[in-house]
């Protein structure tokens, strides 16, 4: 192991060479260099810049595999020193990228507190939504009342991936907007999380979104429709399966077939029978295959 000095000797040599060996050493470095490192990071010099990056990297990867590690938790205390106001905003976001690989519940109170500051929002809802545990779920959903109005479906987004139930009030609050992209974006989160809500949401009127918007609106259903399928709520599943075999579209109704066809109920065959006939050579032929499986088993 190289001492601190030597080895931040070598990160800021006019050496390409030996900066790219001391970066790639950086594994065995004390974490004490670390905040040096931050400043030599918003270097105006872009070969120590990196040098400096590409260290900080090699330092989380070499603790990312072993939560156990003896220096682990002695880069995250550094990382989240870089990520502070006392560093420039470019070292901020290294930080807390890095930071998502490696931090732990204990983090995120320091972490979440940036998630208001508009240059670093989106970077601490990402960290946040990669960090395991319920205490990055409570912070990201705690975030969403004072959020601003744009940051919202970020929030939602990362409450829907994390499968979060403390983002179904949320979503649901959400759809109620009139605030269209909020409102989808609560559609969005509420299919990803895919839990039944005490009551039928209010979804937002077709008629008043995008063509891009609606399709993203009725996947987000069909996705929620297979979650309940999944935990064996089929009635359900059939009302927005339903939903998606009464569109024109002949894709939606291919996506209602094929879910209702794994529900294997006597409902979901009574529903697919008529479409055996459909005038739609794409519909048809998927109710058939669908009734085939069905038949056989």
């Amino acid at each position: 192991m190289p001492d601190d000095q030597t080895f931040l000797k070598a990160i800021q040599s006019e050496s390409a060479e030996e900066r790219f060996s001391a970066w790639r050493a950086a594994g065995s470095a004390s974490p004490s260099v670390i905040p040096q490192l931050g400043k030599l990071a918003a270097s105006s010099n872009p070969g120590v810049a990196k040098a400096a990056r590409e260290a900080l990297a090699t330092m989380v990867h070499s603790v990312g595999k072993d939560p156990n590690s003896k220096n682990r938790a002695e880069i995250v205390k550094n990382l989240l020193e870089l990520a502070g106001p006392a560093y420039e905003h470019t070292v901020r976001v290294h930080a807390l990228r890095l930071l998502s690989n490696i931090a732990g519940e204990e983090a995120v109170p320091a972490i979440s507190r940036w998630i208001h500051d508009p240059e670093l929002s989106e970077e601490v809802a990402y960290c946040l939504e990669r960090i395991p545990g319920s205490a990055s779920i409570k912070a990201l959903a705690a975030a969403y009342k004072d959020a601003r109005e744009d940051f919202k479906p970020r929030i939602l987004a990362a409450l829907g991936h994390r499968r979060a139930e403390e983002g179904v009030s949320l979503s649901l609050e959400a759809m109620r907007s009139p605030n269209k992209e909020l409102a989808v974006a609560g559609v969005k989160a509420f299919g990803r999380i895919g839990k039944k809500a005490p009551s039928n949401p209010r979804l937002p009127d077709p008629k008043s979104l995008s063509e891009w918007q609606r399709i993203e609106q009725m996947d987000s259903m069909l996705r929620y429709a297979d979650a309940q399928a999944a935990e064996g709520n089929t009635a359900e599943a059939m009302r927005i399966y339903k939903t998606a075999l009464e569109r024109p579209e002949e894709h939606w109704q291919c996506a209602a077939i094929i879910g209702m066809a794994k529900l294997g109920t006597a409902e979901a065959a009574a529903a697919i029978l008529p479409k055996m006939k459909s005038e739609n050579r794409t519909v048809r032929i998927t109710a058939q295959n669908a009734w085939k499986r069905m038949a056989a088993g």
